[in-house]
């Protein structure tokens, strides 16, 4: 039995997985960056330069359509 899922859904997918792991990306970037203080409780979060967040974005582009395509063949094929 063959289940239909919408291609929309597959873009929702696609766009939610994007979002969450840009922020945690951008999370991971500044803690990478702040680690000399890593002795100090308090850790604060930075936004990464622009060139930085173009190639942190353009890494998750990447990974969310993989994503978005291993859901979908995932769902229709059984893999």
């Amino acid at each position: 039995m063959k289940i239909h899922v919408p291609n929309h859904l597959i873009i929702i997918s696609m766009v939610v997985f994007l979002i969450l792991n840009l922020i945690e990306n951008i999370i991971h970037f500044s803690i990478g960056r702040n680690i000399e203080g890593k002795d100090e409780k308090n850790i604060s979060i930075q936004m990464p330069e622009t060139y930085d967040i173009i190639k942190i974005t353009i890494v998750m582009i990447i990974f969310s359509i993989l994503q978005a395509l291993f859901t979908y063949y995932g769902v229709f094929y059984g893999l």
